[in-house]
């Protein structure tokens, strides 16, 4: 099940009263459980069982992805991949930032906890264990293999919360940002250009352009062209969501 499964069962309107602001960010942020079906006002009640019913049992595909992928992993060995995914091997765990944070993983689990789409993402990426080097060359999301296929999804949840994000608190937003370890980028034209590193060998630069008399403000993400090499873009587009909701709280 996708986001565009959910979208399509909400009313569409974007009329900005669910904490998401738009549907196709709430669509994303319910079937990771950040918002229920009654945070959307304008579902009536058999639109609310309707999506309650598309979660009934959601979790136990997601317990078994994550058992999958841990006997995936393993079976390989953390030895031979660390280097390669920009992490560390010291007695048989392994060492990984994530969101700007240590993350120890281990055949026990994570340390410190997360949730299990942070868990999934995270294995997914490992497991993945991309090796081509970063080419520096940057570009959108739809221009990545099969990105066409969820651009718009990767602008309304990730680019548009960014750029909302960063018009309600300009100064706030940047520090969040700094504080997750963005560094500036030079060469580009939007007011701020930001690079953070979500996972160690994805670096998404982000781009901000404040509001002005005629337009809003405004936020474009782009993507070193090797991204696709350590995770697929279904995993990326919910690698985005996980940033904005690092960022958000």
């Amino acid at each position: 099940m996708s986001p565009l499964d959910v979208y399509k069962k909400l009313p569409r309107k974007n009329c900005g009263k669910c904490p998401s602001g738009t549907c196709m960010p709430f669509a994303a942020q319910f079937l990771r459980r950040l918002v229920s079906s009654t945070d959307c006002p304008e579902l009536d009640e058999q639109g609310r069982q309707e999506l309650d019913a598309m979660l009934s049992g959601s979790s136990d595909w997601k317990e078994r992805r994550l058992q999958e992928l841990f006997q995936e992993i393993f079976s390989v060995g953390f030895s031979e991949i660390a280097e390669r995914i920009g992490a560390t091997v010291k007695d048989g765990e392994l060492k990984i930032r994530y969101m700007g944070k240590d993350i120890i993983v281990t055949r026990s689990g994570f340390s410190p906890e997360l949730n299990i789409w942070d868990k999934l993402l995270v294995l997914m990426y490992i497991k993945t264990a991309g090796s081509r080097p970063l080419t520096g060359k940057w570009v959108p999301f739809r221009q990545l293999k099969d990105g066409l296929i969820r651009s718009e999804s990767f602008h309304e949840a990730c680019e548009q919360s960014l750029a909302r994000m960063f018009g309600k608190n300009p100064d706030g937003f940047l520090q969040k940002l700094y504080g997750s370890g963005a560094q500036e980028a030079e060469g580009f034209s939007a007011r701020h250009s930001l690079i953070v590193y979500p996972l160690p060998k994805i670096p998404f630069l982000i781009l901000l352009w404040p509001a002005d008399e005629e337009f809003g403000p405004d936020c474009k993400v782009l993507f070193d062209s090797t991204v696709t090499d350590y995770i697929d873009v279904e995993a990326l587009l919910y690698l985005g969501i996980a940033l904005v909701r690092e960022l958000g709280t």
